[in-house]
């Protein structure tokens, strides 16, 4: 809070996916049908790609403004609890008669994560539930287009605009289409990039919404249809990024031993949007942002969102 006792306003507002996340280890393979395997562990905790963000973003003491919804169930309420314990301020809405979504995240040494979603309230997610005001933050994160099925197409380009009109910096993680990116998903995506500043997929995002055989080649092309920045997330490696100059940046990660790694690209969102709100100039605010992605990936679920004295130094 200032000195009279007002928060100060929030510095960004993140819209998107607010679900729990159930975390299995090790899963190589699900079983056939009629057996039952054991695993090391499940972890069972609050995200969604906009949790993710914003709970980095608190962490690292930057006020973000969550937009999203749960469902009228344990599961919601255990969430909004969550976000209240780690002082974010939300605007979460409750849907009546329906489960909080779920989203359940395969994880094994040596592959790729692999997740179940179950869109629960998501589904009902509309740009009803969504302040007249959001777009006049100090940016605008958009994240988990694919499990908000009623913001596809028409509703985001209307929310992007409103906030490029506003002067609001627009930034969008779309994470990945369960529908495998048809031509027409394709389209659906490259009429939203001219809409956003600052884009944010993962490698193999970009290369699937590209058709482009490595991450750089998909930089490329998407800078090429946007204008705007992009961000492509290399996990271990760090990330790439073309800004929106068409400058190119290569920023590694540091070497880290991997507990949890999900959501770190979420981490990497918030922690972005953190660092620019205070001014810091991009190429710093890129390491600053892959440092705290790693840092997120190397902590226990439970305590895993860092304080700035925390992140690992550069």
């Amino acid at each position: 809070m200032t000195g009279d006792g007002v928060s100060p306003p929030p510095t960004a507002a993140i819209i998107g996916n607010v679900n729990m996340d159930v975390l299995m280890w090790p899963v190589d393979a699900v079983p056939p049908p009629g057996e039952e395997w054991v695993v090391e562990s499940a972890r069972v905790r609050p995200g969604g790609a906009a949790v993710n963000a914003a709970l980095t973003m608190a962490g690292l003491g930057v006020s973000p403004r969550l937009i999203g919804c749960v469902g009228d169930d344990g599961p919601g309420q255990e969430l909004l609890s969550a976000l209240i314990r780690a002082g974010v301020e939300h605007e979460v809405a409750v849907i009546p008669g329906t489960p909080t979504g779920v989203s359940v995240a395969f994880e094994a040494p040596g592959r790729d994560r692999s997740f179940l979603i179950a869109l629960g309230s998501l589904a009902h997610f509309s740009t009803a539930a969504i302040p007249a005001d959001a777009g006049q933050a100090g940016r605008l994160l958009l994240c988990g287009y694919f499990t908000l099925p009623l913001l596809r197409g028409g509703p985001t380009v209307d929310l992007l605009t409103r906030a490029r009109a506003a002067g609001t910096p627009t930034f969008l993680d779309t994470g990945w289409d369960p529908e495998g990116w048809s031509a027409a998903v394709r389209a659906e995506i490259a009429d939203l990039l001219p809409l956003v500043d600052v884009f944010l997929p993962n490698a193999l995002e970009a290369c699937a919404l590209t058709g482009a055989g490595d991450p750089y080649k998909a930089a490329s092309a998407i800078h090429g249809r946007s204008g705007g920045a992009v961000i492509v997330k290399l996990g271990a490696a760090g990330c790439l990024a073309v800004d929106a100059g068409g400058r190119e940046l290569r920023v590694p990660a540091p070497a880290v031993e991997v507990t949890d790694a999900t959501g770190a690209g979420d981490a990497l969102n918030g922690a972005l949007l953190a660092a620019l709100a205070e001014g810091i100039p991009w190429e710093e605010a890129l390491s600053f942002a892959v440092r705290a992605a790693s840092t997120v990936a190397a902590r226990p679920s439970q305590t895993r969102f860092p304080a700035r004295s925390e992140v690992l130094p550069g």
